[in-house]
């Protein structure tokens, strides 16, 4: 689905966008798969490919756990709508 972010319009997947939802609200990328019923380095493969796609980090990733860059925070919002819309139909 195209979308635009920061001027440019990119492709992303439904399955990009819920990954990182989950990832960014439960701030674990292994928490995430579970709720997502995925494996982990699965759900790592979509955060990266929509990284790639946007062309922007969305998350730092350390040894402490995770956290939002300030791309991922600009997107979140975006990325909730665009679930919340597709839930409405």
């Amino acid at each position: 689905m195209p979308i635009s972010f920061g001027g440019v319009v990119v492709s992303v997947d439904l399955g990009q966008i819920e990954a990182f939802v989950q990832v960014a609200q439960l701030r674990s990328f292994s928490r995430a798969a579970q709720v997502l019923q995925l494996t982990q380095p699965s759900v790592t493969a979509r955060i990266q490919s929509l990284e790639r796609e946007l062309g922007e980090e969305l998350f730092e990733r350390g040894g402490r756990g995770i956290r939002l860059t300030e791309a991922g925070e600009a997107f979140l919002p975006y990325a909730v709508r665009i679930l919340q819309l597709m839930k409405e139909g």
